[in-house]
């Protein structure tokens, strides 16, 4: 599709954004607090909650497929390069600002698929009912905050159902296929994925060419930086500790018992907040984050950190502060 097709297709859309935005500004607050619940920082919170707290495999599967909807969200906006509705129109308030391209939603896309594949998970029909309504309000947000066309959400959507597809019908033959590979197999392969997650990304922004933004959006727009590429090497840093730390926990210790502790299990959320929060900000400060070779390198080193407390070093400092037991230490 060219890009003046696009653009008139978009126009029409507007008026999706005109008629809930018309709904009145009262509903802003409530909106930006559900559109929270589609951003990656609220799934760094679900994410250690679920894997120390609730179910060790839960929280593994739900962080693969999180990280797979960023990196696949990240490569269809560097392909399709589409505006948000705020840029090409002054009849659309901003009433949120992103500095991404627009198509596909990543909220609607990373709420269907991490929502969706917990309802798979859960199994239960009150569960399920409630992760529909969450990942509906979360689309029907972005489309009243002016950020999102009515089309990117629904891409969103289906990419988001697609993934869950896929996750569900791979993830049980993958996993089995890899049990029987050597650690160092495996290793070998969680590194080589994480280099493909990032060289994909790298793969689309090539293909999809420059972009230059309407000199008639830019005032609206505001600062925008559309083709950064601090995102991927943080999905590939995390990508590759998380697994890779996964790995070396359960050859050394073995699997964990995340649903029981009663207390200890908020009690070692708190001291694991700590640490990501230590490793994220404490780091961030250290590291140069230039959009360069080192800067992306350390950005990389610093996720594999991060993703390293949460699947293997987190669990270590709970075990030493009786906070955590692991399988095989009850059964020896």
């Amino acid at each position: 599709m060219e890009d003046n097709e696009m653009y008139q297709i978009n126009a029409i859309e507007i008026i999706v954004n005109q008629f809930l935005q018309g709904l009145g500004g009262w509903l802003r607050a409530p909106m930006l607090a559900i559109t929270a619940l589609g951003y990656e920082e609220f799934f760094v919170l679900l994410l250690p909650t679920l894997y120390w707290c609730f179910d060790q495999m839960l929280g593994l599967r739900v962080g693969l497929v999180l990280l797979m909807g960023n990196m696949f969200n990240t490569f269809f906006k560097f392909l399709l390069q589409g505006p948000r509705p705020y840029w090409i129109s002054d009849q659309v308030r901003a009433l949120s600002h992103e500095t991404s391209f627009g198509i596909p939603s990543g909220h609607a896309q990373i709420a269907a698929s991490v929502w969706g594949w917990l309802a798979v998970e859960v199994k239960k029909r009150w569960f399920r009912i409630l992760a529909l309504i969450i990942i509906f309000m979360i689309g029907f947000s972005r489309l009243y905050l002016g950020v999102h066309f009515l089309s990117d959400v629904l891409l969103g959507w289906l990419l988001g159902a697609l993934l869950v597809w896929a996750f569900a019908a791979w993830h049980k033959p993958v996993g089995a296929w890899l049990g029987k590979q050597s650690f160092w197999a495996k290793f070998g392969l969680v590194a080589a994925s994480a280099a493909l997650l990032i060289l994909l990304v790298l793969g689309a922004k090539w293909m999809a060419g420059p972009w230059e933004m309407n000199p008639e959006w830019a005032d609206r727009a505001g600062e925008v930086d559309p083709y950064n590429l601090d995102g991927i090497f943080t999905i590939g840093g995390t990508w590759f500790g998380m697994l890779s730390g996964f790995l070396i926990l359960t050859r050394t210790k073995g699997h964990f018992l995340a649903s029981q502790g009663g207390w200890r299990r908020l009690v070692r959320f708190i001291v694991g907040l700590i640490g990501i929060l230590v490793l994220y900000l404490g780091l961030g400060q250290v590291f140069p984050r230039d959009a360069n070779f080192i800067g992306f390198g350390l950005r990389f080193v610093r996720y594999t950190l991060i993703g390293w407390w949460v699947s293997w070093l987190g669990p270590l400092v709970f075990e030493k502060l009786r906070l955590l037991n692991f399988e095989k230490k009850l059964q020896g």
